[in-house]
C-alpha cells in the first residue's frame, strides 16, 4: 500500500520543460511552413499552455466548422442515455446535396449512441440535428446549452449558434478554446471509444443498417479509384474530429497518446484546392492537415521532455532486489538474491511518454532486463547488471550485487515415502512363486531432496 500511495504522487515529481508560447525560436519546428494558419498543440493534462511553444494565432477567433460536434457530442452524452431512442424530424433530413449526411430517414427511431457516431464519424449533419431536437427541443435551445458548457469550461472566445458548424460569422471560436474543449470531452469514455472509431454499423429501431466511416485519414485509410491516395494512417492516433466549410477552411482536431501521454492538436483554417484541381493534386489538399498533424506529433513525441527525481524515484518505484534460480549445471544454489544498486543521480531528463512508465503502480518488470554475468559470485560482489529501456532507450542502470544464496528448506513430515535409487543389494521379500526380485526400497526421509540428488554421484553440495 505505501508503494501504491508513493507511485501515485510520483507525478509530483515530474516537472515540464516547455518552450513559452512567444519564444517561437525555443522549437526546431517551423509553423510557417504548415497549411493551416492556426496551430496548438497541448497535453491533456495541461490543455491551456502549448508544448515546446507549437502555437500560432491559438486566442484569434475562427470558425470551426464540423469541429463544432465535439460540443454537441459531449453535451448528449451528458445528457442522455446513450441507448435511449432517438426519433428522427423533418428538419433533419431536410438538407442540401452538399451537407456531410449520415443518411437518415424522417421518422426513424435510432438509438442515442448510433447518432453519434453519426455524427461524429461521416460527421453527420443530419445526426446533429436529431440530436440537438432531441436534447435541447430545437435548435436554438441546444445552442443555449452549447454556450453555457462553453463558459463552465472557460472557453472565453467561443460563441455557438448550430450543432453542426455551418457557417455563421457569429458563429466561432479559438484553438485554445477548442483544446479545453476536447480535453474535457476526452474524460468521457464513450466519447473516446466514438472518436477512436474507423467504422460502426448504426441500426434503426425497424432494422435498418448504415454502414458509417471516419472522416478521420489518421484512423482510417480512404479508398479513391482512378488514383492512389495519400496515406495518413497514424499508429498512435486516438481520434478526434475534422471540419470543412469553404470559410472556415481544413480544419482537424487531433489526438494521439503513446504509453500515458496524450496530445492534443488543433489545426484551423487550412488550404483549400484550387478550384479544378483533380485526382491525386486535389488529394494532396484534403490529406495536408493530416499530414501536418503527423509532422507536428511526431516532433512533439521526440522532444517534449520531463525532469524526474531519480532518487526519489528509485525509491518508490523501481524493484530492490532480484531472485534467480541459475543453472544447477553452473551453480550448486537452488536460489540467488540480488540487491540492486541502481545508478542514483540526483535528476534524469525523459521524454515525456517515456516518464510515464514510472507512474505505473506496480512498475512493469517486463520493462527490466537482467542479465548474470558470473554466476557464482561472492556474496556482496557483483554478479551482473539490471537495465531498465522503454522503447529501447536505456533509462536506468544497476549492478546486481550478491545478497544470499539459498539452498532447498527440509520438507515438511508425509505419509508418501520418497523413493531414490541405490546401488546397495536390497533385502528380498519372499513371494508366493518363490522368487526374490530386486525391488527399489521406499526410504522416508527428512533430509532436502537435493541432498540425494548429490549423494547418488558420490558429492556433497560443496565438492
Amino acid at each position: 500500500m505505501k508503494r501504491i500511495v508513493l507511485c501515485l504522487l510520483l507525478s509530483i515529481l515530474l516537472l515540464p520543460v516547455r518552450g513559452s508560447a512567444e519564444s517561437k525560436d525555443s522549437t526546431e519546428f517551423d509553423l510557417k511552413a504548415l497549411a493551416e494558419d492556426t496551430v496548438f498543440l497541448a497535453t491533456l493534462d495541461d490543455p491551456y499552455h502549448a508544448v515546446l511553444g507549437l502555437e500560432r494565432n491559438a486566442d484569434k477567433k475562427r470558425y470551426p466548422a464540423s469541429t463544432t460536434k465535439i460540443m454537441t457530442c459531449i453535451i448528449a452524452l451528458e445528457r442522455c442515455d446513450p441507448y435511449e431512442m432517438v426519433t428522427v424530424g423533418k428538419r433533419a433530413v431536410n438538407l442540401s446535396a452538399r451537407n456531410s449526411k449520415m443518411g437518415l430517414k424522417a421518422g426513424e427511431q435510432y438509438p442515442m449512441i448510433d447518432l453519434l457516431y453519426g455524427l461524429m464519424l461521416p460527421s453527420g449533419n443530419d445526426a446533429a440535428i436529431a440530436i440537438a431536437e432531441h436534447v435541447g427541443g430545437s435548435i436554438s435551445g441546444f445552442a443555449d446549452l452549447m454556450n453555457a458548457k462553453a463558459k463552465q469550461l472557460g472557453m472565453e472566445h467561443s460563441h455557438f449558434l448550430n450543432p453542426h458548424g455551418l457557417h455563421n460569422s457569429d458563429h466561432y471560436t479559438t484553438a485554445r478554446d477548442m483544446a479545453l474543449l476536447t480535453a474535457y470531452a476526452m474524460e468521457n469514455e464513450t466519447f473516446r471509444e466514438i472518436v477512436a472509431s474507423a467504422e460502426y454499423t448504426a441500426k434503426s429501431e425497424d432494422g435498418r443498417k448504415i454502414e458509417l466511416r471516419s472522416s478521420n485519414r489518421l484512423l482510417r485509410d480512404v479508398v479513391v479509384s482512378g488514383y492512389t491516395p495519400y496515406s495518413c494512417l497514424y499508429p498512435y492516433a486516438i481520434g478526434v474530429k475534422t471540419g470543412d466549410t469553404h470559410l472556415a477552411g481544413k480544419c482537424l482536431v487531433a489526438a494521439a497518446r503513446r504509453n500515458d501521454t496524450t496530445y492534443i492538436l488543433v489545426l484551423l483554417h487550412g488550404e483549400e484546392a484550387p478550384s479544378g484541381t483533380k485526382g491525386r493534386a486535389k488529394d494532396k489538399y484534403a490529406a495536408q492537415r493530416f499530414l501536418d498533424a503527423i509532422d507536428l506529433f511526431e516532433y512533439v513525441f521526440a522532444h517534449d521532455t520531463v525532469t524526474v527525481d531519480a532518487k526519489s524515484l528509485i525509491e518508490r518505484c523501481l524493484p530492490e532486489s532480484y531472485a534467480v534460480r541459475p543453472d544447477p549445471a553452473v551453480s550448486y544454489a537452488t536460489e540467488a538474491l540480488y540487491r540492486i544498486e541502481w545508478d542514483r543521480t540526483e535528476s534524469l531528463t525523459l521524454l515525456r511518454w517515456q516518464a510515464d512508465v514510472f507512474q505505473l503502480d506496480p512498475f512493469p518488470g517486463d520493462l527490466i532486463t537482467y542479465t548474470i554475468d558470473l554466476p557464482n559470485a561472492a556474496v556482496g560482489t557483483k554478479a551482473g547488471t539490471a537495465v531498465i529501456t522503454v522503447s529501447g532507450t536505456v533509462v536506468f542502470t544497476g549492478d546486481l550485487i550478491v545478497e544470499e544464496y539459498t539452498y532447498p528448506p527440509t520438507p515438511a513430515p508425509t505419509e508418501v515415502p520418497t523413493y531414490v535409487i541405490t546401488d546397495e543389494t536390497p533385502s528380498p521379500r519372499p513371494s508366493s512363486d518363490g522368487a526374490s526380485p530386486t525391488e527399489m526400497i521406499p526410504i522416508t526421509t527428512d533430509k532436502p531432496d537435493s541432498e540425494w540428488s548429490w549423494n547418488l554421484f558420490g558429492c556433497g553440495p560443496h565438492c
